[in-house]
């Protein structure tokens, strides 16, 4: 098993409990069909989630997103070691993502993420990919943020007009909490209903 897959399956049972992981890996493993990549077996893998407890695969891609920060942190701390911030980790995402891939997920192609400091403390990302990645990347800056002891509040866009696949979010970064070991403000939505209803 990939470094990727023993991750999601601990991430599942800590968030859902060993029964619904039970659950969860019997129905994959009878959708999953001939040996598909790490990225296909991820995917299944967390719609099933999603289907089993009855939630959006959004809501579960952000959670995995979320816990997947730990512990690529710690296999690779080498990403945080130099950085005081969230912000400054993501703005400098395109260097360290290669390498990160690679120790989760062999033979995967690198995406290329568009970071634009919007103002001092928003982001704004584009990238290709589906809806699930959005929410998984929401996820990251999410865990990133609880890291680093601050606040964010991430902002889905509409695709622009004519690029479909091309998804947009604006990742606001507060310093204002940090040290005071009060990280549970990560993640508050301010989406609009149309805006959550394009990455469910």
């Amino acid at each position: 098993m990939s470094k990727i897959l023993s991750i999601m399956e601990q991430i599942v049972g800590v968030e859902f409990g060993p029964d619904d992981l039970a659950v969860v890996r019997a129905l994959a493993n009878e959708r999953l069909g001939i040996a598909p990549s790490d990225m296909e077996r991820m995917s299944v893998f967390l719609h099933t989630v999603a289907d089993v407890r009855g939630v959006a695969p959004s809501k579960v891609f952000t959670i995995f997103g979320h816990r997947l920060v730990a512990p690529v942190l710690a296999a690779l701390p080498a990403i945080a070691k130099d950085q005081s911030t969230a912000m400054s980790v993501i703005l400098h995402v395109n260097r360290f993502l290669p390498k990160a891939l690679s120790a989760l997920i062999p033979n995967v192609s690198t995406p290329v993420l568009d970071v634009e400091l919007r103002e001092s403390d928003t982001l704004r990302l584009r990238f290709s990919g589906s809806s699930e990645m959005a929410s998984l990347v929401e996820g990251i800056g999410i865990g990133l943020s609880e890291h680093f002891g601050e606040g964010i509040t991430v902002t889905h866009w509409d695709p622009p007009k004519g690029t479909p696949d091309v998804r947009q979010l604006d990742m606001q970064i507060s310093t204002e909490r940090r040290g005071t070991g009060n990280r549970r403000n990560a993640g508050r939505d301010r989406r609009s209903p149309r805006d959550k209803s394009t990455s469910a």
